[in-house]
């Protein structure tokens, strides 16, 4: 049995990638796992959030690339893959401000294309980066999908509807109906207006060599 030795915290479980075969992620805690909402309310309670990192590993070789430093009250999110490069969301507690940033792994080289204030959105619930090209938005709450990078509007959505993943103008999204029975399908709508382009049931799963298998 050939064994790689990850040069990574034994706590950490690396993650493949959507949309790439060759990079893995591995989100790494000071203290506790949780998500950036959890991280938020830790500090709105008045504690401090000890911090979450995120690490790269390369496929097949192993290589780990550390793009940040793990500190208090800074979380890193997993990134999102878009055209040979990484972009990660990042939140600033103590600055109070939300980051992007792209990763170039040829270079090694991560470059902040992107600072929000963290007032720009009501708090980091379903706070999330997805690709293509790279959004940061909000997950549907009661109804209603946020986008709030690289422009900033509101849609109605359904109230079981959760996105998939943008392309270009169109954002496709997964809605779940239990009646007569379970079954979920697929909604695309325009990222511009929300208008329903296109429904159908079964699923859409993005595959590395940027083909989509429909179920």
């Amino acid at each position: 049995m050939n064994v790689i030795k990850i040069d990574i915290s034994t706590e950490c479980c690396p993650e493949q990638i959507e949309g790439t075969s060759e990079w893995y992620s591995c989100k790494e805690p000071k203290d506790i796992f949780c998500d950036i909402y959890d991280a938020e309310e830790m500090i709105k309670s008045g504690e401090k959030f000890p911090g979450m990192n995120c690490n790269l590993i390369h496929f097949p070789d192993g290589f780990v690339h550390s793009p940040f430093e793990l500190r208090e009250n800074l979380y890193i999110d997993s990134p999102v893959w878009d055209n040979g490069k990484l972009f990660f969301l990042s939140v600033d507690f103590d600055e109070k401000l939300i980051y992007i940033s792209c990763y170039f792994p040829e270079e090694k080289r991560l470059e902040t294309i992107k600072v929000l204030p963290l007032d720009i959105v009501e708090d980091c619930y379903n706070l999330i980066l997805k690709s293509s090209p790279p959004m940061l938005y909000r997950d549907g709450k009661d109804g209603v999908f946020e986008i709030v990078w690289p422009e900033n509007k509101k849609i109605d959505i359904g109230k079981t509807e959760s996105l998939l993943f943008r392309n270009g103008e169109d954002l496709y999204f997964c809605e779940w109906q239990d009646e007569p029975e379970y079954h979920e399908n697929v909604i695309v709508r325009n990222a511009n207006t929300g208008k329903v382009r296109e429904k159908f049931k079964g699923y859409l799963q993005r595959l590395p060599n940027g083909v989509y298998w429909k179920g």
